[in-house]
């Protein structure tokens, strides 16, 4: 080859290189280009996250307040075990770890493992809320292995040598605390496992009650340590704020109380709720439904019955339907979320209306066979009384027999296009806006059918074949009560900081004018005598003026599901004082299956247990009848040492009779003993020389016998009776139940519940 073929071939070498050098210095510069200007955030937040550990700072959830600033749902400092992975040595460090904290936490190993397995994860929980006791126990663990790894790796060339667990971690947290247990357990609700709110006023108020979360960024080494305190940032949680309900804690236990032994005493199959409400506020002083369950374990099935037939279920998916099922039915608030027909509890605002309208008066007159025949239904619509006949009746008799003729004629008399506005302006057609999750929505006739159709009247008229909810019929008698003003009803009286400061308050707030004060205070009057004189009497409470009405609704979609034609609700609304009007109580048992089964046997005693509690606890001042009086309970004297006569007349002055055992000169002893309690015209025993028995006694079972049977057996027995109930109605009363059995001491006073059987009304 030539001189001038080498040159050029030397030149093209040379330029073709040049060419590829030119060519990988734009391969670097662009891929350098990509890292640092395209992709500059996406390996920024890589090169953080491996220098840097990011730990999350729970805040402290707020508390739930009764009205009293009793705490109800609380939240304290526990901890949160959590798991880095990626700083996992191997697989076999991982199931070491997963097994050991599954152990300790109580958890599955799986669930544990597959987080552990998570090997590019810088942050995984394991389980929150753990007790300190656990979390040292988990402390512990990680101590004593990596103690055992030390050891292991005395004198073992490095390739040989196992990691120590670097990758466990605690981490504050909090944990939501009931201290009451099951108590208001619908209303409060519960939380989840993120401390989320689930249910009742922790769902309803969660974005309250939460908080925001903190965060301390700690910067790491090339180890993965953590660097010192001057590598951190600090960003601190701010707690939640406080809920301060309406509730109060000490009605609120009156009404479960009540509620679980009506429960008990009527084997009730679907549950029983209860509603106390301030009638001038809408506050909700109490809320409960009965069966509940415990808010700090929610998923715990607490029907007995019910757990026993989810147990035999081996199909797991039929198994996972069936505890969803009876979970949301144990969580529900009845009172709240669930429809049912009112009954006879509606003739409330069925006479309000028709008063308000000006189509009947309270001389009005209702004649009453026994039945009705309305035009376009072929059978007769009876009365609860048929095969007897109420005959003729003025209103204040047509309501305290609840008769049902009467008002299909007072429907009537209002007529549907009237009737449908009063419904609606009750607040019937619509939720009550209560601050609580789920509000049922109510059911009624479509407004053409309902204009057109005159048996519909004639059955809404007395509270059937339509249904709303506990909170709306309570809410719309409050508003008969108070003087016409239909009240929205609230359960969140104030929302505070966590420096108490006031966030957020309710005030009461009127709906609208529904009727008239004129038409209020007749009904209260009205409503009064159907537990004085009408199918209420077994509310009656001496020495408060109660005004109320009983229901008792057929289940009509259950009886043809079932076949069943003894599946009832039994209810009873009432308020109190009813001169003027304070507390409003609604009871209802859902298919009580002890008969009768009917609101003025089963609800009204009920009622005139939650009132004879609940109103003294308010301060109402009871008034009492010349009759009330003599039976009034008096603290006995103190009459040992004196003679027949000045006893006598130291008992004759507190209304208390005595009769004598012995023959001396002075009182030696008296049963009962000074100070004692018992009812008005009791006889005192004084002993004049003679011993005073020492035994117990046995106490007799006077249950079915008349008020003066019980009397007369007790006092054989040496016991005193103390009489409740429908003491002095002139009906068919019975003793019903009674709080003392087996023996007691002589002079022991027996609380006597007594019902009027004829109060059978629906």
């Amino acid at each position: 080859m030539s001189k001038k073929a080498n040159s050029m071939t030397r030149r093209r070498i040379l330029f073709a290189a040049a060419v590829l050098g030119v060519g990988a210095f734009v391969i670097v510069a662009g891929r350098l280009f990509q890292l640092q200007v395209l992709n500059y955030q996406f390996y920024e937040e890589k090169a953080i996250a491996q220098q840097t550990k990011d730990t999350t700072i729970e805040p402290m959830r707020g508390t739930i307040y009764d009205c009293n600033m009793k705490p109800l749902a609380i939240s304290a400092s526990v901890e949160m075990v959590t798991l880095e992975p990626r700083k996992i040595a191997d697989d076999e460090q991982a199931q070491i770890i997963s097994q050991n904290l599954a152990e300790i936490l109580d958890m599955d190993y799986e669930t544990v493992y597959a987080k552990a397995s998570k090997t590019d994860s810088a942050y995984e929980v394991i389980k929150r809320g753990v007790e300190k006791e656990v979390a040292d126990e988990v402390r512990q663990f990680k101590t004593d292995y990596n103690e055992e790894i030390k050891k292991y790796n005395e004198g073992k060339p490095e390739d040989q040598q196992k990691e120590a667990i670097t990758s466990i971690y605690m981490a504050p947290d909090t944990k939501r605390y009931y201290p009451f247990g099951n108590f208001a357990a619908q209303v409060l609700g519960f939380v989840g496992s993120d401390n989320q709110g689930l249910a009742g006023i922790e769902a309803k108020y969660d974005s309250y009650l939460t908080g925001t979360p903190g965060r301390a960024i700690r910067a790491t080494n090339a180890n993965g340590e953590e660097m010192p305190f001057d590598y951190e940032m600090y960003y601190e949680a701010q707690d939640g704020n406080d809920i301060v309900l309406t509730i109060d804690e000490v009605i609120q236990h009156y009404l479960e109380k009540n509620l679980e032994i009506a429960a008990y005493d009527n084997n009730t199959q679907n549950q029983v709720a209860g509603i106390v409400m301030d009638v001038d506020t809408g506050a909700i002083l109490a809320m409960a439904t009965k069966e509940d369950f415990d808010p700090n374990d929610p998923f715990t099935i607490t029907n007995e019955q019910k757990a026993q037939e989810l147990a035999a279920i081996t199909d797991e998916e039929e198994y996972s339907e069936k505890r969803n099922e009876i979970l949301q039915a144990q969580w529900r608030n009845k009172a709240v979320t669930d429809t049912y027909d009112p009954g006879s509890t509606f003739k409330i605002l069925t006479a309000s209306m028709a008063l308000e309208e000006n189509v009947i008066t309270a001389n009005s007159t209702f004649y009453c066979p026994g039945y009705r025949m309305v035009e376009g239904w072929p059978q007769p619509i009876k009365c609860w009384y048929y095969p007897r006949a109420h005959g003729t009746q003025n209103l204040y008799q047509a309501i305290q027999n609840s008769c049902n003729p009467a008002f299909i004629d007072i429907g009537q008399a209002v007529g549907a296009k009237t009737f449908l506005e009063y419904y609606k302006a009750f607040g019937l057609n619509e939720a009550t806006g209560i601050d609580l999750p789920g509000e049922g929505e109510s059911i009624f006739h479509s407004e053409k059918q309902f204009l057109s159709n005159k048996v519909d009247l004639a059955t809404a008229s007395f509270g059937q074949n339509f249904q709303i909810s506990p909170i709306q019929l309570i809410t719309a008698v409050s508003a008969v009560a108070n003087g016409g003003n239909l009240m929205k009803p609230y359960i969140v009286k104030e929302i505070l900081d966590s420096d108490g400061n006031i966030v957020k308050s309710t005030e009461p707030t009127v709906v609208r004018q529904v009727i008239s004060e004129e038409t209020s205070e007749l009904m209260c009057d009205i409503l009064e005598t159907v537990v004085s004189e009408g199918t209420g009497k077994n509310a009656y409470v001496a020495g408060y003026h109660i005004a109320g009405k009983t229901g008792t609704s057929e289940k009509k979609v259950r009886q043809a599901e079932t076949g069943r034609h003894d599946l009832y609700v039994s209810s009873f609304i009432a308020f109190a004082p009813a001169d003027d009007p304070q507390v409003a109580v609604l009871v209802l048992l859902d298919e009580p299956t002890v008969p009768p089964v009917t609101g003025g046997i089963t609800a009204a005693p009920v009622i005139r247990r939650i009132m004879s509690d609940v109103l003294p606890y308010l301060g109402v001042e009871p008034t009492y009848t010349a009759d009330e009086l003599e039976e009034k309970d008096v603290s006995v004297p103190e009459v040992i040492g004196m003679t027949k006569t000045e006893a006598e007349s130291a008992l004759s002055k507190v209304n208390l009779d005595y009769r004598v055992v012995g023959d001396g000169d002075t009182v030696t002893d008296q049963l009962p003993s000074y100070g004692a309690a018992i009812p008005g015209g009791s006889q005192v025993v004084l002993y004049m020389g003679a011993e005073k028995p020492t035994e117990p006694v046995q106490v007799p079972n006077v249950t079915g016998l008349s008020v003066s049977a019980a009397r007369a057996q007790l006092e054989r027995a040496g016991l005193y009776m103390k009489g409740s109930g429908a003491v002095s109605s002139s009906g068919n009363v019975v003793a019903s139940k009674q709080n003392i059995t087996g023996t007691a001491a002589m002079g022991t006073v027996v609380t006597v519940e007594f019902t009027d059987l004829d109060q059978r009304a629906e």
